[in-house]
């Protein structure tokens, strides 16, 4: 089921996410920003491309697995279900390390 708004996602969750002349393609939702509120933020594994799509161009990925995640043969798109189900903090900024003071 398409999303209906922006507030049912929330960054880090697993969806699909379809743009024009793509199938549907798995991704992230990305942090999401006050100045994109008509648009959803996402990072497509495979590719590693960020988009801003539509609320109603998402939808989860539990449940879609099986209708969207197979049978696609675009560059990426293979590598992407890979990571979206084995890597799927790929592409995440690493939290800052503390720095250790010498003496």
């Amino acid at each position: 089921m398409p999303g209906k708004n922006g507030d049912q996602f929330k960054p880090g969750d697993l969806v699909f996410a379809k743009m024009k002349g793509f199938p549907h393609w798995p991704a992230r939702i990305c942090k999401s920003d006050e100045e994109y509120k008509k648009r959803v933020p996402v990072f497509f594994y495979g590719t590693h491309q960020i988009g801003y799509l539509p609320p109603e161009n998402i939808v989860p990925f539990v449940g879609n697995k099986m209708k969207y995640g197979s049978g696609v043969r675009i560059k990426g798109f293979t590598e992407g279900m890979w990571e979206i189900q084995n890597t799927p903090g790929i592409g995440m900024k690493a939290p800052p390390q503390p720095k250790i003071r010498k003496r």
